[in-house]
């Protein structure tokens, strides 16, 4: 542990100066709070300390919402006029009718006396400025190094179920500022927005998947989680209502102003910490520029980045590391919850078993909150504005000075209080003292402005690399331990729709830029002469092009999509045109359909084959073989072809019979002949004259007969011959009878099936 100097002991009676005062840097692990109003010199004090931390080699990283911190980049190593010279207020040189190099070298002249009085000389100046790296973060700027926070939302790397608590917390604070940023109200109970952001980056980082504020949009939009608590996400909140949310933010990501947030670095506490060179570095983070909403936002950010630091780090009872606030008002407050809140509240309970050390700053100690104060082992109390004031920090002083026996009363001991004078009450010390802070080796200007920042040079305030880097080509973060994050990055999403649009994928050109189609699945039926077809399915595209009107959607010919083709899974490494306005504006899915509803039978004319013999309509693109074979295969075809199997069968079968029949009648006829031959025999030997007639009416009455059958047979085979070229006409017909038709559906006719948004590449 090391001895810091931050001042000399101070008697109230006669107002001299004893021994020099040293502060454990150890007893920072139970973090501090320096109070005091505006001239008391607190923030004097607090880069006293600072200073004596970085020459320990003790990093710290400061937020400055009020610009006074950069101050402590002036530390000149030959304290010369001519190093004073840029950072003189040239107003307050005119006012005083001096010229900017006389008050130069006034400055430099009280800096080298006052540190003279103090026992800190010249090369101490120069030794301090050479051992330590300071880098100045400006996010939403430029001036200094941007901070990127569109890649803040970086999953932690830390096992999600044994860190719930901590990492449900951290959720809670970036959920609430994030919020705040788009002026939304963050009720953990009663708020839809809360409570669905929260779910959706709780689902990101159980799986290990890293966040921005794009795929986050994105997400909104299109889940990927199925339920919120009990209900369906559309039942929680339905698609028209999220769309709000997803259009608040991506107004706030796309907005102008906003651009310089993507810029920079991601909030990345280890190497703000550990310098490449091994020198303590200060990292200081001025949001003095920034409004209320965004400073919440920043900071709530930084406390919970460095808590899921923090918490990778080994335990150790040595400072490891300083977070210092100038001016806590409002992100700590006894009553309101605001998202600095719970993440500072945790480190002062927690950290110290990290080695991580909190010091506050704040001109009314009824601006914090008392469970904060009380896990402070260290105050620093300067002049008061009200008595209010002084009994928020009696109680504990005079309990103090109980334990140390003392008889100093805490009325004496804060009436000795005055400019440059703290009453230190330090739980390691026996009683509470008067510490007047020693001289600054920084020059205390006053608050820096963005230009001056930009004048500290590119060591502090970054270089044009720096300043112009996108998280896509930021380095991951590595933890502690050297190694690179094992988060895996969030799943590509494709750019917010409108509701109820999905998106889809098409490979039709196996690239990797996709282009946006409206896609839509029609189903027509097309009339001519009384006659329906069959209802006829389609898939049509029709391109959106950036710089589209809405009337020409329908204007262009549109291409035939296979639906088997659409995918809902989107390939990796797409990248995305942008929509027209009309798309992507929240009305678009309607004012798309509109325009699919008014225009749409105008792209669905089409040519058909026509059968007469059938009064059937071909299928669209169906050629006049498949139409003939389709048509043999139609199931009014199909119940023909069996009428006649069935004709053509009783036929064959009253053939046969007949054939029989004739067979029968045939031989009868014979049968009769022979009877009337052998009545007459006796005329053929000659023992009889006279020819009888008996059996000759039979003959012929069998031969009309024969005649008969045969006729019948010959009449059914006829029949059968007409039925089986009947049965051969079904099978195949002749096309030569087809007839083409060029048909355009009414719009009664046409109905859409569905539409979505497909990227084509």
């Amino acid at each position: 542990m090391a001895d810091l100097y931050i001042g000399k002991k101070f008697n109230a009676a006669d107002k001299s100066l004893g021994d020099r005062f040293f502060l454990d840097s150890g007893d920072l692990t139970t973090h501090g709070i320096v109070i005091g109003m505006t001239g008391s010199g607190k923030t004097g004090f607090s880069i006293g300390i600072i200073e004596e931390l970085l020459k320990a080699k003790v990093p710290v990283i400061v937020i400055d919402p009020k610009g006074d911190m950069g101050n402590l980049a002036l530390a000149f190593d030959r304290l010369a006029p001519e190093q004073f010279e840029p950072w003189i207020d040239r107003d307050e040189a005119a006012r005083e009718g001096k010229s900017v190099g006389d008050m130069a070298k006034a400055a430099a002249e009280t800096w080298a006396k006052g540190l003279h009085d103090w026992g800190i000389e010249a090369p101490d100046v120069a030794a301090y400025a050479a051992g330590r790296r300071i880098r100045m973060y400006t996010p939403g700027a430029t001036a200094g190094i941007p901070i990127n926070l569109i890649d803040s939302l970086a999953a932690p790397g830390m096992d999600f179920e044994q860190n719930e608590e901590e990492l449900r917390d951290e959720i809670d604070s970036i959920v609430t500022a994030l919020l705040g940023l788009v002026k939304i109200a963050a009720d953990p109970v009663s708020s839809r927005e809360y409570i669905y952001l929260f779910s959706l980056i709780e689902n990101a980082w159980r799986n290990n998947q890293d966040l921005d504020l794009h795929s986050l949009i994105a997400q909104v939009a299109n889940p990927p989680i199925q339920k919120v608590g009990a209900l369906a996400v559309d039942a929680f909140y339905p698609q028209k209502d999220r769309d709000g949310l997803m259009f608040a933010l991506n107004n706030l990501v796309a907005s102008p102003p906003f651009e310089v947030w993507r810029q920079g670095q991601p909030i990345d506490i280890e190497s703000w910490v550990r310098s490449a060179d091994g020198r303590p570095q200060l990292s200081i983070v001025y949001t003095a520029h920034l409004e209320d909403e965004q400073r919440i936002f920043v900071t709530a950010l930084i406390l919970n980045k460095l808590k899921t630091w923090m918490r990778k780090q080994p335990g150790t009872s040595e400072l490891r590391l300083l977070f210092y606030m100038d001016e806590i008002f409002g992100y700590f407050p006894p009553s309101a919850n605001p998202p600095t809140k719970k993440p500072l509240l945790t480190l002062l309970k927690q950290a110290r078993a990290y080695g991580v050390g909190i010091l506050l700053s704040t001109q009314n100690p009824v601006d914090l909150d008392y469970k904060g104060l009380g896990n402070m082992g260290f105050w620093a109390i300067g002049r008061l504005q009200t008595t209010q004031d002084q009994n928020r920090v009696k109680q504990g002083i005079e309990a103090a000075l109980a334990d140390a026996a003392s008889d100093i009363s805490f009325e004496t001991l804060i009436g000795g209080v005055q400019k440059r004078v703290f009453l230190v009450h330090d739980i390691h010390r026996k009683k509470p003292e008067l510490v007047n802070s020693r001289f600054a080796m920084s020059y205390l200007r006053g608050p820096l402005t963005r230009d001056e920042i930009r004048g500290l040079g590119e060591g502090i305030s970054g270089t044009a690399a720096e300043k112009q880097a996108l998280t896509s080509a930021a380095s991951p973060a590595a933890h502690a331990g050297g190694t690179a994050r094992t988060s895996t990055p969030a799943p590509a999403m494709s750019p917010a729709l409108p509701s109820p649009l999905r998106a889809k994928y098409l490979d039709l050109r196996g690239g990797n830029m996709a282009e946006a189609y409206v896609v839509v699945k029609t189903a027509a039926r097309y009339k001519a002469g009384g006659v329906a077809s069959d209802e006829v399915k389609r898939t049509l595209a029709f391109r959106l092009a950036p710089d589209m009107a809405l009337g020409e959607l329908l204007d262009q010919e549109p291409i035939e999509v296979d639906d088997d083709r659409l995918s809902g899974e989107l390939p990796a490494g797409l990248m995305f045109g942008d929509l027209p306005g009309f798309a992507a504006a929240s009305d678009g899915a309607k004012v798309i359909e509109r325009a699919l509803r008014d225009r749409l039978d105008d792209r669905l004319t089409a040519e058909l084959i026509f059968d007469p013999v059938t009064r059937k309509f071909s299928n669209l693109g169906e050629d006049e073989a498949a139409f003939a074979a389709r048509l043999g295969g139609s199931a009014g075809v199909s119940a023909k072809r069996t009428a006649l199997d069935t004709k053509i069968a009783k036929l064959e079968r009253d053939i046969a019979t007949k054939r029989e029949e004739v067979k029968g009648r045939k031989f009868e006829k014979w049968l009769s002949v022979l009877t009337a031959i052998l009545s007459n025999l006796n005329v053929f030997t000659g023992s009889s004259k006279r020819v009888k007639t008996t059996g000759m009416g039979s003959v012929l009455t069998k031969n009309r007969m024969e005649n008969t059958a045969e006729n019948r047979r010959e009449a059914l085979e006829a029949q059968l011959k007409e039925l089986r070229a009947q049965r051969e006409e079904l099978d195949a017909p002749e096309t030569s009878r087809f007839e083409r038709r060029t048909i355009k559906p009414t719009k009664t006719d046409v109905s859409i099936i569905r539409y979505d948004i497909a990227w084509v590449y």
